[in-house]
């Protein structure tokens, strides 16, 4: 007889784990205990089952255990190993559940084969009730009523009308042909790209998994994220050259729903690999970040509305902040003062009307303050404090000796600090950009980079033109605006038209994962010191980076490679400086800038060597986590513009 453990460590709570670990406490042939570590806290969860029995039996429950846990994109690590004895026991999980429904996901290894195949008998049953995941009860009464013949006829009607209007010029394009399916929350489809007039990064649903590397240049991690029970949205790059992909970056999914798995399946069998989407589709949008999936943004996710999570006491019990609320209540067991208690965060149905903090306690003065004042570090101290959540802020220790990296286009893109009093200080603030290409290059003119802007000027004269007719729009202090304009720089704006500062910035992250080379240019960002702040001389940044290109460097995928390397290499410069000088036992890493996939790798490289980095990927990365956060910020003065 052997004792046997499985461990399915997660970097957050994934609630259909849960359930398959109460299952197996019925699996008759075997004693079987179960566990979870870390439950309720901020993470690493640890999900376990035991079991005592025979080489053979255990091989069995194995072959069970292989087939019924799906892999999850919050899945950081598993294993299979011989313990002496076991720690779990009989007690059922906690896990979240929504409260209209018991589904845990709308379709899983057992109802998949039979909805979503087009070899099965059941075939596009949307209804079908299934025992294990019962994403039946997900269903409206709208998407029950549909049937196969209804998802044909709509197929087909999309399908007729949309490649008859594939091969005409775009001058001659009739209105756009889309499906709307206003059974699943009017999500709409289309053959050609929509309108991104607001700025948006394209979206695609995969119909043909089978043909994805043919279209996308992905990873194994990338790849497991897209087929995980949560079907994330992936930020993926087209193959090069690609005859019909024309943008720099996609956000791609795979079915995630029983109506678009079953359309998916409809659309693959016609012939097409993948289709535009728009919509309130409630994907969450994942990064790659040291190691593991985060999430940036929950807004508009519709998985479980409320997270609960053990946390020290706050010094406010509810805070309203960017479309989120936050509460603490008190743990009735403990009494004293650095008592655990209960953490709640949802997003709230409407965002106020004045966006920012409300805060609903007696003891804070709740006045207002512009969030464009360069002073003001709340939002990134909220970054800071959340995610020291995951670390030893939980074990009652106040927050101390850290720092954070806060990179995001929605708010101020800040690095602030905290000493051993836990007091937070602004160390580095980027600039606000000027708000047109014609400012940008006046002002590279009359800097002391003004000889290599003139030879750019005369060197490459299509390229001017582009800059002249920038026009950047929305907050200028981030590092979209900053690679949107050397995007421009470096030749990265072909069309006779000036693109979008988002298209841009784009151009350039998908130019550097280009790159695979083992040396880049240095790219200078120098520091200037204002009366209370450092923040960055982008002129000389831009001026550095035009003189590679005037050099002769005609490679653009290494330049902007470059530019991420070496901002990564002077981040950690900074940082090393700021150790000298406070210490930093930690560096936590927020923001939706951060979806990056050469800046985040090159930042792992450059300071994770040197310091514990820090993501709480129980919470967003650039949303619910501020609002957490700000229960935290010792300010008594809050933000009141986003």
């Amino acid at each position: 007889m052997k004792n046997i453990r499985f461990d399915f460590t997660c970097s957050r709570q994934v609630p259909l784990y849960a359930h398959l670990c109460n299952q197996y406490l019925h699996y008759d042939a075997l004693n079987i205990n179960i566990g979870c570590d870390g439950q309720n806290g901020f993470g690493p969860y640890n999900y376990f089952i035991e079991a005592l029995g025979e080489q053979t039996q255990l091989e069995q429950l194995a072959d069970a255990i292989a087939a019924d846990f799906l892999i999850s994109a919050w899945l950081i690590d598993s294993s299979i190993k011989a313990i002496d004895t076991p720690l779990g026991g009989k007690t059922l999980l906690n896990y979240p559940q929504s409260d209209s429904n018991q589904a845990l996901t709308p379709f899983c290894q057992h109802c998949y084969p039979l909805i979503g195949d087009n070899q099965s008998a059941k075939f596009g049953t949307l209804d079908l009730a299934c025992p294990c995941c019962k994403g039946e009860t997900l269903l409206t009464p709208a998407q029950k009523a549909l049937t196969l013949s209804d998802i044909h006829a709509m197929v087909q009607d999309l399908l007729t009308q949309g490649l008859s209007t594939q091969n005409l010029p775009t001058q001659d394009l009739p209105t756009q042909v889309t499906l709307t399916l206003a059974a699943a929350d009017n999500l709409q489809l289309s053959l050609t790209p929509f309108n991104e007039s607001l700025g948006g990064r394209p979206q695609l649903l995969i119909c043909n998994p089978n043909t994805l590397n043919a279209h996308f240049c992905l990873n194994d991690a990338q790849v497991l994220a897209l087929s995980s029970i949560e079907k994330p949205l992936i930020c993926a790059r087209p193959t090069q050259e690609h005859d019909k992909l024309n943008a720099p970056l996609y956000e791609i999914c795979f079915a995630y729903s029983r109506v678009t798995l079953v359309l998916a399946e409809v659309l693959r069998q016609k012939g097409i690999d993948w289709i535009y989407i728009q919509g309130q589709h409630q994907r969450p949008q994942l990064a790659w970040i040291d190691g593991a999936w985060a999430q940036i943004c929950s807004v508009g996710v519709d998985s479980v509305a409320v997270k609960n999570l053990i946390a020290p006491e706050p010094l406010r019990e509810t805070v309203i902040f960017h479309g989120y609320q936050a509460k603490w209540q008190a743990s009735k067991r403990s009494r004293s003062r650095l008592q655990q208690g209960e953490l709640s965060v949802a997003a709230l149905p409407h965002k106020p009307t004045v966006e920012g903090f409300t805060v609903e306690s007696d003891d804070f003065e709740g006045n207002d303050f512009d969030d464009n004042d360069t002073e003001n570090h709340t939002i990134a101290d909220a970054a800071l404090f959340s995610a020291l959540l995951n670390g030893k802020f939980t074990s009652h220790k106040p927050a101390k000796n850290a720092a954070v990296i806060y990179l995001s286009h929605s708010h101020a893109s800040q690095i602030v600090t905290c000493d051993n009093k836990g007091d937070t200080e602004l160390f580095f603030a980027l600039p606000e950009l000027p708000d047109n290409g014609y400012e940008i290059f006046h002002q590279l003119d009359n800097s002391p980079q003004n000889a290599v802007a003139q030879k750019f000027k005369h060197l490459f004269p299509g390229d001017y033109l582009a800059l002249l007719s920038l026009k950047l729009h929305g907050r200028r202090d981030n590092l979209q605006s900053l690679w949107a304009i050397a995007a421009i720089l470096m030749g990265l704006n072909p069309q006779e038209e000036t693109q979008s500062q988002e298209w841009l910035s784009d151009a350039l992250m998908a130019a550097a994962m280009r790159y695979h080379g083992a040396n880049a240019p240095r790219i200078d960002y120098p520091l200037t010191k204002g009366e209370a702040h450092r923040s960055l001389n982008w002129c000389k940044t831009l001026g550095s980076l035009l003189s590679f290109r005037i050099a002769g460097n005609d490679d653009p995928s290494q330049l902007a490679f470059a530019m991420q390397d070496s901002l990564a290499d002077y981040l950690a410069n900074w940082l090393e400086h700021i150790d000298l000088n406070i210490g930093v036992h930690n560096i936590a890493l927020a923001g939706n800038e951060l979806v990056n996939e050469t800046l985040c790798k090159r930042i792992s490289l450059r300071l994770g060597k040197n310091f514990p980095l820090m993501i709480n990927r129980s919470l967003d990365v650039d949303g619910n986590n501020l609002a957490v956060g700000a229960l935290y910020v010792k300010q008594r003065r809050l933000n009141s513009h986003a």
